[in-house]
């Protein structure tokens, strides 16, 4: 495929992957990284990731700033960034094959908790969800933040957890966007002093970020639109399908 072509294709994916995050808060790393392995080699893909959720994640915060939960995304953050360091350190040493089918295992387990909890409101006002993040955020975040260097997709750890405590779709996905966003801001600096982030592949991974952020407007636009039950419905299935996905790529 000619340069223009496999580009305008990029543009595309990650588009789509844009309306895909927006709706979900996960989905956009498992589908751009499909696409982008083949064209850039497994190694590239991590750090070209790191740069496309940067700025995916950016507008994410932007579009959904309002439902930020700022006392979770903050304590999880400095919990999960340990993690991330250790993760960076290992990524261009280790086969991601182990790691995948623990932490696909790991997604279906908390969902099928979910779903055995469901809950149809929202947690009372009277029990804020960062107090609930104190005895099993901690855990998760540091294992996810360890995770998020490894493999693509791992974002939907969080997001389970979350869907777990009982958060809304729009705090979900705002409050995982604000961890993502730190989380690869130190995964661009630790890439690119491991040389694991050449100039070359940060033009590409630019442009792609780019192409996600009208794809996370639309999803935005469409989340108004949609019930909260509709809204977390689809959530809950993009949770399911990418830790299928990973459990299938480590089989």
């Amino acid at each position: 495929m000619p340069e223009t072509s496999i580009l305008l294709a990029g543009v595309l994916v990650c588009f789509l992957g844009g309306i895909l995050g927006g709706l979900s808060g996960a989905g956009t790393g498992i589908v751009v990284a499909g696409f982008l392995t083949p064209i850039i080699g497994a190694k590239a893909v991590m750090p070209a990731l790191a740069i496309i959720m940067l700025i995916n994640n950016g507008s994410r915060v932007f579009y959904y700033r309002h439902a930020v939960q700022g006392k979770a995304a903050l304590l999880m953050t400095a919990l999960a960034l340990p993690g991330t360091w250790f993760g960076t350190q290992l990524y261009m040493e280790l086969s991601a094959r182990t790691l995948e089918i623990i932490l696909g295992g790991a997604i279906l387990a908390v969902l099928v908790f979910r779903l055995a909890r469901r809950k149809v409101h929202a947690p009372p006002q009277s029990e804020p969800v960062s107090q609930k993040v104190y005895w099993l955020g901690g855990p998760i975040s540091l294992l996810y933040g360890f995770l998020n260097s490894m493999v693509p997709g791992s974002g939907v750890m969080i997001l389970a957890f979350f869907m777990a405590i009982g958060m809304t779709a729009s705090a979900m996905i705002s409050t995982d966007a604000v961890i993502s966003l730190a989380l690869n801001m130190g995964k661009i600096i630790m890439f690119r002093s491991l040389d694991g982030l050449p100039d070359s592949l940060i033009m590409i991974s630019i442009v792609c970020g780019i192409a996600s952020v009208p794809g996370v407007w639309f999803a935005k636009w469409l989340s108004t639109r949609l019930r909260q039950s509709t809204h977390r419905w689809i959530i809950e299935l993009v949770i399911a399908f990418s830790a299928i996905h990973i459990l299938w790529r480590a089989s």
